[in-house]
């Protein structure tokens, strides 16, 4: 009856770190993920600033041309210069804030802290990509 209860004790204690380890293996997978939306856009960060500075030099032109006439598109591209600073600055605003949870915060807490910074992530990564692609468009290089 001893071996039994004995038995019964490890395989609760096994259970219990089995679960202990994939609760892990779920948090580190969200960091994983999390941390991959950065990096697939970060090294487009340069790309980013080179198209505005293009942008830019457009609207110059348009200015120096007639800008009276060319009024409605100085104020796209002041648009779109404005929509790729805050692609470049929302990147830098959200890394600022990112802190990888350390061991001393609960699974759960983890997860939950790790969802929001996906989402949030998810939303720089949308927003630099939205921005080259309209500035490409507006440059001809699409």
């Amino acid at each position: 009856m001893n071996n039994v209860f004995r038995s019964i004790f490890f395989v609760m204690i096994f259970f219990q770190a089995g679960c202990n380890i994939e609760k892990v293996d779920e948090a580190k997978l969200l960091r994983v993920e999390v941390i991959a939306i950065h990096d697939e856009v970060m090294p487009l960060m340069g790309e980013l600033k080179s198209l505005k500075k293009e942008v830019k030099l457009k609207t110059a032109n348009l200015l120096e041309s007639d800008s009276s006439a060319n009024a409605e598109k100085i104020k796209e591209l002041r648009d779109l210069e404005n929509q790729l600073d805050d692609a470049f600055e929302g990147m830098f605003v959200w890394m600022r804030q990112y802190k990888a949870p350390d061991e001393s915060v609960s699974e759960e807490e983890a997860k939950a802290y790790l969802t929001q910074q996906k989402i949030l992530v998810e939303k720089v990564n949308k927003d630099i990509k939205e921005a080259l692609q309209a500035a490409k468009v507006e440059l001809g290089k699409i």
